[in-house]
């Protein structure tokens, strides 16, 4: 029978844990082409056909790449969008990363805004990341800020960029290994409109907009959506 208290010495879970995070390390290493981005789907595509003329055997596939967007909220003035891109060209595993866009009518027309919009001060971003690191330590969904001896105790900033936003709630999402593993995501985090209030930058783009009550379609939740369209009423118009 193996000595258990061998097992749990501190020598034995040290090596245990530095030996999860190489191969942590190796797993976010083959997913390293996601640094692409969205920026150029078509440059995606070409270096997809070029890897599997080039690199891919037969017996890695069947090979795919997929990409989706999709409305989270559509509104009179505000419009939300999430992407993803999905990538898969030669073991161990494919790759796959999210993107948010937002948008805010401003002057008549719609215009892109980013969380330097909403949390431009020093002081709203370090509020914005501690709520996140506060959530992950206690939401008890898998992520690297869990156990007893959790991979992470610290959420650095630069990990915070894919927003999207429903009819009532601010929602983060997190890219694969930065909160949690690749098959535990995506990671979110929803924050109420109501709790950002004196929070986040006062009377930004988004908050000028405030409440959505009205004419939206919300659908963060694809098996449970939300509408309300009033009578003789057209987004469209």
């Amino acid at each position: 029978m193996v000595n258990m208290a061998l097992l749990l010495s501190p020598k034995i879970v040290c090596f245990m844990r530095i030996s999860y995070l190489f191969l942590l390390l190796i797993f976010t290493a083959c997913s390293s082409d996601t640094d692409k981005g969205f920026n150029n789907i078509e440059e995606i595509k070409k270096d997809f056909i070029a890897t599997i003329l080039t690199e891919s055997s037969l017996d890695e596939g069947p090979f795919q790449m997929s990409y989706h967007l999709r409305a989270i909220l559509f509104s009179d003035n505000v419009v939300s969008l999430m992407g993803d891109v999905f990538v898969f060209a030669h073991l161990p595993h494919g790759w796959i990363r999210y993107e948010g866009k937002t948008y805010v009518k401003t002057i008549g027309s719609f215009k892109e805004i980013t969380l330097n919009d909403l949390f431009p001060l020093p002081s709203q971003k370090e509020f914005l990341r501690s709520y996140c690191e506060n959530f992950l330590e206690h939401d008890n969904n898998g992520n690297y800020f869990q156990g007893v001896d959790p991979l992470l105790d610290h959420l650095d900033q630069k990990l915070i960029k894919v927003f999207v936003v429903d009819h009532e709630s601010l929602i983060l999402v997190f890219q694969p290994y930065a909160v949690g593993g690749f098959s535990d995501g995506p990671f979110t985090i929803k924050i109420p409109f109501n709790e950002l209030i004196g929070k986040w930058q006062t009377n930004n783009p988004l908050e000028k907009q405030l409440p959505i009550s009205k004419n939206f379609l919300s659908s963060w939740d694809k098996d449970n959506w939300i509408s309300d369209v009033q009578e003789d009423h057209s987004i469209a118009n």
